[in-house]
């Protein structure tokens, strides 16, 4: 009789092929990820990479996987189309990765593959239309580079893994949190070696040196425009982290067996003497602590899916007995099973449309109209990119993404929680004591929209003009215009960095 847990390739496949039904059972896409697609539709269309094509704002926080899914959608011609195939394709060979390059053997792959399957945060963010699943491959490339750093010594897995490390942060920059103590004890590992330690640093500033001084160069500004409009808020500290930790007990109740598993993954990392695997923990707690810090997210589960992976990878290369194995397998199951509706047996009804602490099942609320196996499928038809219509309009913080999309490029779309909008994301936010996480609202100065419709300073408050005269300058003017350059220093390094604090006049 053959041994089934013995015949690796056997038992994979079948978990792939599982795998993919489940993926293709729970596909979407999220309104945060089509604000990237309707910035895609404009780059490919030949309008540059900007939500509103008048003006020049990095609107997505995610550049490599902008880039990618720009460069199949522009081979595919669909952007939807493009954004599914890469999406489910990435998570499948994630999978593959683990399974064969990272796992001890068998049982413990299939484990791992049944728990990251039933974590209806890894399930519900290896689509979705976000970086998560570039995000999650180069996170296994990462580890499995540093094993053959330590096994070999070789020097082009030094290169790959400073390289890696370079496309992950320009992937999501964050993340680099999460390797930090795994990258330190690389290098200091290889510090014996400096002029080949130096040539493989070197091999991973330069890709993020580029990007960079490109986003400089063409934005006019060192981050995204989101990070200004959800990190420069002026909420305490205190809340944010009573935010965050409400993030964590929310995931708690939604989909408990991600939070356990990257518990589990934790310890088992802490009390291995392999330093590698002390980093892996050590840089999951640093990423724990920074999620609680700025208030976690919105969007249940969605920071928790690359911790959850790095777990996975801890537990898939532990050494278990056969009775730890088989408390973990029933833990596993019998924790995974409670929430198996929204994994494994989920399907087109699924719906959730309830908000916890300002944090929402975003599948859940979005899956029946932009579900892969949703019945309107025409919502995934190739958008009209015409200059049909033109204007100005408002959208009230939600629906960006979506709504973006639909009105086509001509339309200016002005959000108040000033994701895409190169101004009011440099204001003070609207005091509001019920804050929601990722929606905090500003208040539209007067003559902000006529002076959008116009393509004129229009601002009444002098202040507030001179700034915009900046903003304006920098977002809108020639790229090699000398006098652009100069307020650009001055927007990043001088002393309209800030921007207006006061004089902010709503609109009438």
């Amino acid at each position: 009789m053959i041994n089934f847990f013995k015949q690796k390739s056997v038992a994979f496949s079948l978990i792939l092929i599982v795998f993919l039904i489940e993926l293709l059972r729970t596909a979407w896409i999220s309104d945060d990820a089509m604000i990237t697609l309707r910035t895609v539709l404009n780059f490919i269309h030949g309008y540059g990479p900007s939500y509103n094509i008048d003006e020049r704002v990095q609107a997505y926080t995610h550049p490599l996987w902008f880039f990618v899914i720009s460069g199949l959608s522009a081979l595919n011609a669909n952007v939807f189309t493009a954004t599914f195939i890469l999406s489910i394709s990435i998570s499948l060979i994630t999978f593959w990765l683990l399974l064969t390059k990272i796992t001890t053997n068998a049982r413990q792959g299939i484990i791992v593959a049944s728990g990251l399957m039933l974590s209806k945060a890894f399930v519900d963010f290896s689509t979705s239309g976000l970086e998560n699943p570039l995000s999650h491959l180069l996170l296994v490339i990462l580890v499995m580079l540093a094993l053959s750093i330590t096994s070999q010594k070789s020097r082009a897995a030094l290169a790959g893994y400073f390289f890696s490390c370079a496309l992950l942060y320009l992937n999501r920059p964050d993340l680099s949190l999460l390797i930090l103590p795994l990258t330190l004890w690389v290098i200091v590992k290889n510090s014996s070696t400096p002029f080949a330690l130096a040539r493989s640093l070197l091999f991973g500033i330069i890709p993020v040196g580029l990007w960079i001084a490109f986003s400089l160069y063409y934005y006019g500004f060192l981050f995204p425009n989101t990070a200004y409009a959800k990190l420069g808020t002026g909420i305490p500290m205190a809340e944010q982290i009573h935010q965050g930790c409400l993030y964590l007990i929310d995931s708690l109740h939604r989909d408990p067996l991600t939070l356990a598993m990257i518990l589990l993954g934790i310890i088992v990392g802490a009390c291995t003497t392999a330093a590698l695997d002390r980093c892996l923990s050590l840089g999951i707690i640093l990423y724990l602590i920074y999620i609680i810090s700025i208030g976690g997210d919105f969007m249940a589960g969605r920071f928790l899916t690359a911790p959850l992976l790095v777990a996975a990878i801890q537990i898939a290369r532990a050494k278990w007995s056969s009775v730890q194995l088989l408390v973990i397998t029933f833990g596993i199951g019998v924790i995974g099973i409670t929430h198996i509706h929204a994994t494994l047996f989920s399907g087109p009804s699924y719906n959730n449309r309830m908000f916890t602490n300002g944090i929402a099942d975003e599948r859940g609320f979005y899956f029946q109209h932009f579900g892969l196996l949703s019945k309107e499928r025409k919502i995934f038809l190739n958008p009209d990119w015409s200059m049909r219509d033109q204007g100005v309009q408002v959208r009230i913080c939600g629906g960006l993404g979506g709504e973006g999309v639909s009105v086509g490029p001509g339309i200016h779309v002005l959000d108040t929680c000033a994701l895409v909008d190169p101004l009011l994301s440099h204001l003070p936010a609207q005091y509001n004591p019920h804050w929601r996480i990722g929606h905090f609202i500003r208040q539209v100065p007067e003559n902000y929209l006529k002076s959008i419709a116009l393509n004129k300073n229009l601002l009444t408050d002098p202040n507030l003009k001179a700034y915009y005269d900046s903003i304006r300058k920098v977002t809108r003017s020639e790229l090699n215009d000398k006098s652009r350059w100069s307020e650009m220093m001055r927007l990043n390094f001088g002393d309209l960095r800030k921007g207006p604090k006061e004089g902010v006049v709503g609109e009438e």
